[in-house]
């Protein structure tokens, strides 16, 4: 979609998925796929769940340059076994070669483990009550809005954004890859509700949008703008225009 030359349409994004959508083609470049890689490590959920967490929590600017930081983050620090590397606390002693202690971008090493720390405190106080230790089973009964708010206390450090106010791009991306239950997403929660899904909204997909959209800042707004579109074309499978939407920039439809 070259300079919004065309308007987006229900039938423009079909047609995009239908002809151009390549699952292996889309991991190669997006950073859904490093969680693939993970899971030829591990088949543990919790392994899955958080280390998806982490590579949404660092997946702004250049695609390539996060690829290659969640790589290391998930096989240099976590060994391939996030949950080992929460509930062990061994996040205590990662990247202390880390240059100038940067972690990725503006996140430094000190933010990483105060974000591991709140993580860790939310699992153990959960497992404490339940016999299982999943993410899935820690939002069980929650609906969309309250885990978004969950997620941002527990990535605070990070500044992942603010419930109601940012669009929460990064933590919307997390919840589509958890939830929803086609490819190339990894549907692991079953029992939520892909339906109540919120668009994946940041600059790039605001300026993309833009014909179809009244809100020009990229904000919570605009984001709740763009899903009830997407809902209004798909009522069970909102963000599959997601996809579709970013199949189409990377084919400069």
């Amino acid at each position: 979609m070259k300079n919004n030359s065309k308007t987006i349409t229900k039938e423009l994004l079909d047609k995009v998925c239908q002809e151009h959508f390549n699952k292996d083609k889309f991991l190669a470049i997006d950073p859904c796929g490093i969680v693939y890689e993970l899971k030829e490590y591990t088949d543990r959920q919790l392994d899955i769940e958080l280390g998806a967490l982490f590579v949404a929590m660092i997946t702004w600017g250049n695609r390539k340059a996060i690829k290659q930081a969640a790589r290391k983050m998930l096989r240099d620090e976590m060994q391939w076994h996030p949950a080992r590397f929460i509930l062990d606390g061994k996040y205590e002693n990662s990247y202390t070669d880390a240059k100038n202690g940067c972690v990725y971008r503006t996140l430094n090493r000190e933010k990483f483990i105060l974000v591991c720390r709140n993580i860790h405190h939310a699992l153990a106080e959960h497992m404490k009550r339940s016999d299982t230790e999943t993410l899935e089973s820690f939002f069980y009964g929650m609906n969309t809005d309250e885990i978004i708010s969950h997620l941002c206390g527990w990535l605070s450090p990070a500044r992942l954004g603010k419930p109601g106010v940012s669009a929460c791009k990064r933590i919307c991306m997390y919840l589509r890859w958890m939830i929803r239950q086609e490819e190339p997403d990894l549907g692991l929660w079953k029992e939520m509700d892909q339906s109540k899904l919120y668009a994946v909204m940041d600059i790039h997909v605001c300026q993309l949008t833009a014909p179809i959209l009244k809100r020009k800042n990229a904000d919570w707004k605009a984001c709740l703008e763009l899903t009830n579109i997407f809902r209004s074309w798909s009522a069970e499978d909102p963000l599959k225009y997601d996809i579709a939407l970013m199949t189409a920039a990377d084919h400069g439809l």
